[in-house]
């Protein structure tokens, strides 16, 4: 599972990251950007692309997406896309990316002023929980009713999740994600994660990134035990009792009270 940076064979690790990226990066071919996997760049028109970036607002706090850099690219690149008439799922709500109509050049003077700096050195972004606590029940048996079909469960009277019959110790959702291992340094994305000292069993989601749901997140695909040797990891990294919290950007640590 890529995201999540758990593949015990990392050969097929990053093959799969590699699979993604250039379905992802597909569909910008027809507005002249191709992706050179064996060079893992990207190009313009012809032109080395130093920074890309497609971006679209989730809400007022969170926006979606993707971006690429190689710092020996010689132009920025953004895509464009035409939120006028958005796409209306089966269930009334609507797609909020938009359709792409076009790339375009950052000016020159953008080019010289952006930080790459920033880029390369991304903050470490702390994930805190919302100020108003940890997640109600009702809020908590919303967001299971996701899981339902995969096996996971919530029981709101004494606030535990079960995965197949099972108490969950840990459990590890990666919402978004730009293909990045989340210990890499480099991983930008969303994640939910819950932590419950009664548990018996860890376990992770599997999305599929390269298709959103309605709330821009990766589709859920499958629920996921992780192995006896990963569980005795987190058995000696994570030794606190934990609330679930979920950020939407940046290099993610859940908060240990």
């Amino acid at each position: 599972m890529y995201d999540v940076g758990y593949a015990e064979n990392g050969v097929e690790d990053a093959a799969h990251d590699e699979a993604v990226l250039k379905a992802q990066l597909k569909h910008y071919e027809e507005f002249g950007m191709v992706y050179d996997s064996d060079k893992d760049v990207l190009y313009y028109n012809g032109k080395l692309v130093r920074w890309f970036e497609d971006y679209y607002e989730l809400s007022a706090e969170e926006r979606a997406g993707i971006d690429f850099f190689n710092e020996n690219g010689v132009i920025d690149v953004y895509a464009v896309r035409d939120f006028s008439n958005l796409i209306q799922n089966d269930d009334g709500s609507f797609d909020p990316s938009g359709k792409i109509v076009g790339l375009k050049e950052f000016s020159d003077k953008e080019f010289a002023e952006r930080d790459i700096n920033a880029i390369k050195n991304p903050p470490r972004a702390v994930c805190y929980a919302d100020e108003s606590g940890p997640l109600t029940p009702d809020e908590a048996q919303a967001i299971a009713d996701e899981y339902a079909a995969f096996g996971v469960t919530y029981d709101a009277t004494i606030d535990h999740w079960y995965f197949n019959g099972e108490k969950v110790r840990f459990f590890q959702d990666v919402l978004t994600s730009n293909g990045e291992s989340l210990t890499g340094g480099n991983f930008h994305g969303a994640i939910r994660s819950s932590w419950n000292t009664d548990g018996t069993i860890d376990i992770y989601t599997v999305r599929d990134f390269t298709n959103l749901n309605t709330s821009g997140n990766g589709t859920l695909t499958g629920v996921e035990k992780f192995s006896q040797a990963e569980f005795d990891e987190h058995t000696r990294n994570l030794t606190s009792t934990q609330r679930e919290v979920q950020t939407s950007s940046g290099d993610c640590v859940v908060i240990q009270e």
